[in-house]
């Protein structure tokens, strides 16, 4: 009995110092762009045991742990036996919305990340797509998926090719991005060949207006036509006159040799 007292006494005063020393008094959280600080601190302390560190360290290495809707994965440490280190990824966001006053910031799947009155810096947003109510870590609402596909599409390429449009819009028959005076059609299928065109094409349009119309590039031609913009006092002055052809370019696909570029052919008209 005495020796059974005496395990028992041990017992509850490493219990008792294990508790109080591995305590939890601090937490650092890093690795987070867009997602709060309490977000991330809810869902870490959302059970009663997380008060201890040792039990943190445990669990987001061994057991089944949920993580808010906008990261992929939550890594946690110690950094003395009182303060833990929690290390986040998000997922990364590829384009926004709006949606009455707040915008509304979504991934490569489409899933609402964030929600919020401030701008994201360096995220494109959409124009011209019409979505019901969006509830956040809820896919957008937009029953089109053809469409919706599309705006994921565009947007996840806009990253790739780090291209800044100044704004991307849906139009009825499929995308069309702005960069300045020149707008590109995209049309309803966004595919890579046709946005690896965009950034070499615009470099030898600089400072020209007009329509750069990629809608079937690689499905029905190579061919890349560009219809250049008259000025206004030009435009009045036509009196029914054909000029359908007028300030029109063809560009051949890129084919990134800039020495024997064929964007440097004579304009046809």
């Amino acid at each position: 009995m005495y020796a059974l007292i005496i395990i028992l006494l041990g017992v509850a005063i490493i219990a008792i110092s294990v508790y109080l020393l591995f305590y939890v008094q601090g937490i650092e959280i890093k690795g987070n762009e867009y997602t709060a600080d309490k977000v991330i601190l809810e869902s870490v302390q959302k059970d009663k045991y997380s008060v201890n560190s040792l039990y943190l360290i445990i669990k987001y290495r061994f057991m089944e742990h949920e993580v808010p809707g906008s990261l992929t994965s939550i890594k946690v440490g110690i950094k003395n036996p009182w303060t833990i280190k929690v290390m986040v990824k998000e997922k990364p966001i590829v384009g926004y919305i709006t949606e009455d006053e707040e915008y509304v910031f979504f991934d490569k799947t489409g899933t609402v990340v964030l929600k919020g009155r401030e701008m994201v810096e360096g995220v494109p947003g959409i124009e011209g797509v019409a979505v019901g109510e969006s509830k956040l870590y809820k896919p957008l609402n937009l029953k089109d998926e053809k469409f919706l596909e599309a705006i994921l599409n565009v947007a996840q390429e806009v990253k790739n090719y780090k291209l800044e449009p100044d704004k991307i819009v849906c139009v009825s028959d499929g995308i069309e991005l702005y960069f300045g005076s020149i707008r590109v059609v995209l049309g309803m299928d966004v595919t890579t060949e046709k946005m690896a065109q965009i950034t070499p094409i615009l470099a030898k349009l600089e400072g020209r207006a007009g329509t750069l119309d990629l809608q079937h590039f690689m499905d029905e031609s190579n061919v890349i036509p560009f219809t250049a913009d008259l000025p206004e006092d030009e435009t009045n002055e036509q009196d029914g006159e054909d000029t359908s052809d007028e300030g029109n370019d063809e560009y051949p696909e890129d084919s990134g040799d800039d020495e024997d570029s064929e964007y440097d052919n004579d304009d046809e008209y």
